[in-house]
């Protein structure tokens, strides 16, 4: 099985977004100059697979040029993009698992979850995240959506190794089960 890793920013009591997405709260530790391993993980990954609102989020915040991996956009209505042309984006629909497969089949390898929470709900449904790498952030929001449905998914994995950072975030990563 490749290995799906999925990568977050979460707060400390499980959100990974404020109300109406508000992403705010994490602006100030991604400015703290910290790659938190983003490089790394970019650089030995074969693709990327991300939700349309993290997309959205991205191209309203200002996300332009050529992506690093091919990423593949999930969406239930991928004509919304018909008009994005954009080297190594690709909009995709369908069962999650024929999307990982075609995925894979097209690029061997790492597979980058960057999120968001529908995306990761559906790939840890269909025990398709092998590796959760999660920093949590010492901020309580409160509100807002849920990285997971309830904490129940944590019992299919385990703590493998934990980092504190100086900006107060605790890198947690968790592995599947054997």
């Amino acid at each position: 099985m490749n290995e799906r890793i999925f990568y977050a920013a979460i707060s400390s009591d499980g959100y990974l977004s404020g109300p109406n997405g508000d992403m705010s709260w994490a602006e100030k530790y991604l400015s703290s100059g910290e790659d938190y391993g983003y490089f790394n993980l970019v650089s030995t990954s074969s693709a990327i697979l991300q939700g349309r609102a993290t997309f959205d989020f991205e191209i309203e915040s200002g996300v332009q040029g050529p992506r690093p991996l091919p990423t593949y956009v999930l969406t239930h209505i991928p004509e919304l993009y018909e008009n994005v042309v954009q080297e190594n984006i690709y909009f995709t629909g369908g069962e999650i698992e024929r999307v990982v497969e075609l995925i894979e089949e097209n690029h061997p390898g790492k597979l980058f979850v960057m999120g968001g929470a529908d995306v990761v709900r559906q790939l840890l449904k269909a025990n398709l995240i092998t590796t959760m790498r999660l920093f949590v952030c010492p901020e309580e929001l409160g509100n807002g959506t849920p990285a997971f449905e309830d904490e129940s998914v944590y019992d299919k994995f385990k703590l493998s190794d934990e980092k504190q950072y100086s900006s107060g975030i605790i890198e947690e990563v968790y592995t599947l089960k054997a």
